[in-house]
């Protein structure tokens, strides 16, 4: 055997083996029970995957929509726009959980309003039409109910 046989032979593993990595990193992403949900919706895919609460019981515990909203708008008031987003968020998040789609676009449309700056403003106003609101809550109470974690 050659020695440039030796340097092609790896260069050809090497190739293989970085293709099959990437393979198996998309295949990873579209196995999941959100992405099997979204029915190839890309963008719906993408919304959820950034506003779908793991941990209800912790977020909960910090108070519901009513006291988010309040913080929200406290916050909105001494122009902390930040806390305010992130208040908005979650409850915008809270509503989707607890399949609330008129409250999903309200406080998404909110949340990208008064933080325009955010690098999250596409998914908030995603959120925020009517028709991306309610597919989304659909979705969201069908993942909840299989994990078992759906709004009582």
């Amino acid at each position: 055997m050659t020695p440039f046989g030796i340097f092609k032979r790896k260069e050809k593993e090497e190739k293989e083996t970085k293709e099959t990595k990437k393979k198996e990193e998309a295949a990873g992403q579209k196995d999941t029970v959100l992405a099997e949900l979204c029915k190839g919706d890309d963008e719906l895919y993408n919304a959820l995957s950034r506003t779908l609460l793991l941990n209800i019981e912790n977020t909960m515990s910090s108070g519901g929509i009513d006291t988010r909203v309040e913080k929200a708008q406290e916050y909105e008031k001494n122009k902390d726009f930040v806390r305010a987003r992130v208040e908005y968020q979650v409850a915008g998040e809270l509503a989707l959980h607890e399949g609330k789609a008129a409250n999903v676009q309200k406080f998404f449309k909110k949340a990208a309003e008064v933080d325009p700056s955010n690098p999250f403003k596409n998914v908030f106003e995603f959120l925020a039409k009517k028709e991306n609101a309610e597919k989304a809550v659909a979705v969201a109470q069908e993942y909840y109910k299989r994990a078992g974690k759906i709004a009582s």
